[in-house]
């Protein structure tokens, strides 16, 4: 919610989207789809990214896309998963990285030190393990590297205690 909150502010400043109406809305939706068939779903920083970097900039690209989900559950149901299998895995897989070079540009405020070693430390955890155990470690990782730094600094008062 606060990721995506930001980048609907980085992409549209006019427009304002609270991480409240976002996981309330999310909430809502993930209590009532599922007796429609649905899966629970989130409102994920990514596919922003991926639908502005693909040039969706407004409501009615979501229109349009939802009406062609509909439409291929209502008539191509039967056969949606041999048609998702013949899509390119290599297409795919250079559209989430466009996708993660969209979202690498927000990462802005990335200290050369301490904040690169976490980050690393948590991308490679998530990629080998998963993501929640790549959330839990990075944050370890961030209030380690945060003592370390705390512990180790010279005195900056400049005069004994």
């Amino acid at each position: 919610m606060i990721s995506t909150s930001s980048l609907i502010k980085t992409y549209w400043p006019q427009k304002t989207v609270t991480e409240r109406q976002l996981s309330l809305n999310m909430g809502v939706m993930n209590l009532v789809v599922p007796f429609f068939g649905g899966m629970p779903m989130c409102h994920g920083a990514s596919g922003l990214a991926g639908q502005y970097y693909f040039g969706a900039r407004t409501g009615g690209a979501n229109i349009i896309e939802g009406l062609i989900e509909i439409f291929m559950g209502l008539f191509l149901a039967a056969s949606i998963a041999q048609l998702l299998a013949a899509f390119p895995t290599a297409i795919i897989g250079a559209m989430l990285l466009l996708v993660g070079v969209e979202l690498a540009r927000f990462a802005t405020d990335v200290h050369m030190k301490g904040d690169v070693v976490v980050l690393c430390v948590t991308v490679v955890v998530s990629v080998v393990a998963n993501m929640a155990l790549g959330f839990v470690v990075g944050v370890a990782a961030h209030y380690l590297a945060r003592l370390v730094s705390e512990r180790w600094q010279p005195d900056t008062l400049g005069g004994e205690g």
